[in-house]
């Protein structure tokens, strides 16, 4: 049950990824300003840090939440550095773009900090000793 949990949220993460590089993409190709864009990296990169966060504390590592904090927003930039690259940005655009999908991303890594206990048992998957 456990490893089926882990290779769910890593699928979602997957899916996440790949529909938010077309949605990245498909706005790229409208032209919009790059304030637009920020938005929309801002927020895709918020719901992958909650994903890979989720994934990353199933794989259990460690049993630090502070460790899987760092690896979700380290994977979570990375990947957003990756997709920014592969669009095409101009290096002027790359950084805005990529401050925008980090902003996004260390406020889930923020709010995963102080959300209650019952909240974090859920989201990371840990069961409840009765």
């Amino acid at each position: 049950m456990k490893k089926t949990k882990c290779i769910e949220w890593s699928v979602g993460t997957i899916v996440w990824l790949l529909l938010s590089y077309a949605i990245h993409y498909w706005l790229g190709l409208q032209m919009l300003t790059v304030g637009t864009l920020q938005w929309s990296y801002g927020l895709s990169y918020a719901v992958l840090a909650a994903l890979v966060l989720g994934s990353v504390a199933r794989l259990r590592i460690t049993a630090q939440a502070p460790v899987w904090r760092m690896l979700a927003l380290l994977v979570s930039t990375a990947l957003a550095a990756l997709e920014i690259s592969l669009q095409g940005h101009p290096r002027q655009d790359f950084v805005m773009l990529l401050a925008a999908a980090v902003a996004g991303a260390s406020a889930i890594i923020i709010i995963a900090r102080y959300l209650p206990r019952k909240v974090l048992h859920r989201w990371f998957g840990i069961e409840e000793q009765v």
